[in-house]
């Protein structure tokens, strides 16, 4: 689903009015900047609800420093305190003694030990902190981010610079890859742009506009009943991502049906 038409089916199949209409000024109660208004308020109560793997970026720096610890501006793009991983020199900084640690702990870390080599990083406000003693060639070294992209801005006016306009796809549509049986999988809708189609409906359901609290309220509840019907496929096939060295372990079903004949099947106790 593209931006236009997430702001035509907004007019045509939830407010009951004509788009073209509103495009053309014709329309007394709404205009296109509140649809725009409302489908942009959609999509950042959608990006926001969950981690999706959509909004997953990484980005690229090429810090230098002289001070413990070296203080780096956030990568471009990245949505603060998302950030789960650092690479550094093309070295992932994780394991035993390595990693993201708290600001508070991180810095108290440096005081009592400034000459500890270990590859500890920190993040604080919209900067980033590294243990300069881990870094080879501190003066000029390159960093890698992974975290959550900053949730984007569609417009119809966008200028030509501007990454999202009237006929980019919104978040849940799937932009590339085959689907089954090899079909073009270029445009494939998630259900998640129908919550933000239902987000975008209830904001003008609050609006002074229309001025019905409780139906937004509603229609806001069934969005995010919509996202979390969307986030299982997503959360089931992280949970089959075993971590190296502590590999998943199965057991059987103690709480199957056919041990337990007056109950309903369960979930419970059951591991991937």
């Amino acid at each position: 689903m593209e931006f236009i038409e997430a702001k035509q089916t907004l007019a045509s199949a939830k407010l009951n009015v004509s788009y073209d209409d509103i495009v053309a000024g014709n329309n007394s109660l709404f205009s296109l900047q509140d649809l725009e208004d409302a489908i942009n308020y959609g999509i950042r109560k959608s990006w926001d609800y969950k981690i999706w793997p959509f909004s997953e970026i990484s980005s690229d720096l090429n810090p230098s420093g002289s001070d413990n610890p070296i203080i780096v501006q956030n990568g471009e793009g990245l949505q603060y305190q998302s950030i789960f991983l650092a690479v550094v020199d093309g070295t992932p900084w994780t394991g035993e003694g390595a990693g993201k640690r708290n600001f508070r702990d991180f810095m108290s870390w440096i005081a009592l030990y400034p000459s500890d080599p270990s590859k500890i990083w920190a993040e604080f406000q919209n900067e980033l902190y590294f243990n300069k003693n881990a870094i080879a060639n501190p003066g000029d070294f390159e960093v890698t981010l992974y975290g959550k992209c900053r949730c984007p801005v569609y417009s119809s006016t966008s200028e030509d610079d501007a990454p999202y306009g009237d006929n980019d796809f919104l978040p849940f549509t799937f932009e590339s890859g085959d689907g089954p049986g090899g079909a073009d999988n270029s445009g494939t809708d998630g259900s998640g742009n129908d919550a933000i189609i239902l987000f975008g409906y209830a904001f003008l359901l609050n609006s002074e506009k229309k001025k019905n609290p409780a139906q937004a309220a509603a229609m806001e509840k069934l969005a995010y009943a919509m996202l979390d019907a969307a986030w299982v496929p997503y959360a089931e096939g992280r949970a089959q991502n075993s971590p190296q060295n502590q590999p998943f372990f199965n057991t059987d079903d103690y709480f199957a049906r056919s041990n337990r004949p007056t109950r309903f099947d369960t979930n419970i106790g059951n591991f991937p």
